[in-house]
């Protein structure tokens, strides 16, 4: 292999990076983040913190691959899928008890966040029920996702997510002369998914900003984010995530 392939070879995993990261799944949980965060600044932290942990996971995975030629096995991502699809369609459906119950005043919330909100709420009634001690609080309603969140979040998008574009790098830079070679291209791979990452965080911040100055424009989003996040919970859990035209 000559040296200016090697060399296109690598510049040509940065493009592929960068088109990776424009995917459903990251689009979902990069503007969840942003979205459920009053704070602009902890919104982009917390995407920040989304983009480490998937990138960290797929440096690993590259490490492994233009090593040892190794990569996960092909049913993790069945497996994977259909988690991600029920993990959505739970979320859909607190979406929606949210939507009924603050009609007036609603207001975007994180997903993951209404989800802790949940587990809360359902431990609280089993408490106060059989305890008759334990008192709920309105402090729940305040909680917020981690950095620590976040960043599990990216690494089992990065687990579950070998995409053709990752499967494409893994397999070039497992094959490329050197492994020097190879982990330079899976590198380049994670500069343009991190560049990718950053814009749709910029993108979300200024559509969140804007949407928050009217309340029926807020409303919409939330209509749309249950209806988003029912075909997609669908999708993914019967399996037809490869139907999903590309974005890119």
């Amino acid at each position: 292999m000559s040296h200016a392939t090697i060399v296109g070879l690598i510049l040509l995993a940065g493009v592929l990076g960068f088109r990776h990261g424009i995917d459903w799944d990251h689009i979902a949980a990069i503007t969840d983040l942003v979205g459920g965060e009053s704070d602009k600044r902890r919104g982009f932290i917390l995407a920040l913190w989304y983009a480490i942990g998937h990138e960290v996971v797929i440096v690993a995975f590259g490490a492994l691959a233009t090593l040892l030629g190794w990569t996960l096995p092909h049913w993790i991502d069945g497996v994977m899928e259909r988690f991600v699809g029920i993990t959505l369609l739970i979320l859909a459906i607190l979406l929606i008890i949210s939507l009924i119950r603050n009609r007036s005043e609603w207001v975007v919330m994180s997903r993951w966040r209404l989800l802790f909100i949940g587990f809360y709420s359902v431990f609280s009634f089993m408490a106060n029920r059989f305890s008759k001690r334990y008192r709920t609080s309105g402090a729940i309603r305040s909680t917020q996702v981690s950095w620590r969140t976040a960043l599990s979040i990216g690494m089992i998008h990065g687990i579950g997510a070998e995409t053709p574009t990752q499967l494409l790098l893994f397999t070039t830079a497992a094959g490329l002369a050197s492994p020097v070679a190879g982990f330079s291209a899976v590198l380049l791979f994670v500069m343009g998914l991190l560049c990718s990452h950053m814009l749709i965080t910029a993108i979300s911040l200024i559509g969140f900003l804007t949407a928050r100055r009217h309340r029926r424009l807020v409303q919409t989003v939330g209509l749309l984010t249950v209806t988003y996040s029912l075909v997609m919970g669908a999708t993914f859990t019967l399996g037809y995530a490869s139907m999903l035209p590309t974005l890119l």
